[in-house]
């Protein structure tokens, strides 16, 4: 990621969390209108947040028994189920534990953030990122055009292309600028 799509994803959070506070002051959810109202802005932002909880390796799962299958244990996406009423309902979900995952995702995005910073003021990044977007512009062209290409863009196939792109253009660079040449007379000495 770099530090625009982390200041980005850290805004989704920032926001979904400050309607999240909101949302939970409101002691009869379900059937006020203000409640309602909170909730329907939130509803956008909830697949982004997913998303870049996501990213942060926070997957926002929670453990639960089901007593309608027996007591097995049921895995439940905490964002997910702020939306369904029998799900918070029915397996007694925390409030505080969903705070507690959004803050430390926020967290680690500050924290991903103040490093993107340095990076900004850094050649060699670039040109790996922009070799990194020459090798991947058909699959951007595929996405803007409309195909679902998300479990494509992380195949090993893909990903091995992108890093043999990347070995080409550096090694094009070093012998343009002379660098590979003087490697070799400096091994020879």
């Amino acid at each position: 990621m770099n530090y625009f799509e982390v200041k980005e994803r850290l805004e989704i959070l920032l926001r979904f969390r400050k309607l999240y506070a909101e949302y939970r002051d409101f002691t009869n959810r379900f059937s006020n209108p203000a409640a309602a109202i909170v909730r329907n802005k939130m509803e956008p932002l909830a697949l982004m947040t997913v998303d870049a909880l996501k990213r942060v390796h926070l997957g926002s799962l929670m453990t639960r028994t089901a007593p309608s299958q027996g007591g097995r244990k049921i895995k439940i996406n905490l964002i997910k189920a702020i939306f369904r009423d029998n799900v918070v309902h029915d397996y007694n979900l925390d409030d505080k534990d969903i705070i507690k995952v959004l803050d430390s995702g926020i967290q680690r995005y500050r924290s991903l953030l103040w490093k993107q910073k340095i990076q900004l003021f850094n050649p060699l990044f670039w040109f790996l990122q922009f070799t990194a977007f020459l090798a991947m512009f058909p699959v951007h062209i595929a996405r803007k055009s409309g195909y679902d290409i998300m479990q494509n863009e992380e195949a090993p196939f893909i990903r091995l292309f992108v890093f043999c792109f990347q070995v080409v253009c550096f090694y094009a660079l070093f012998k343009s600028i002379g660098l590979i040449d003087w490697f070799i007379v400096a091994l020879t000495l």
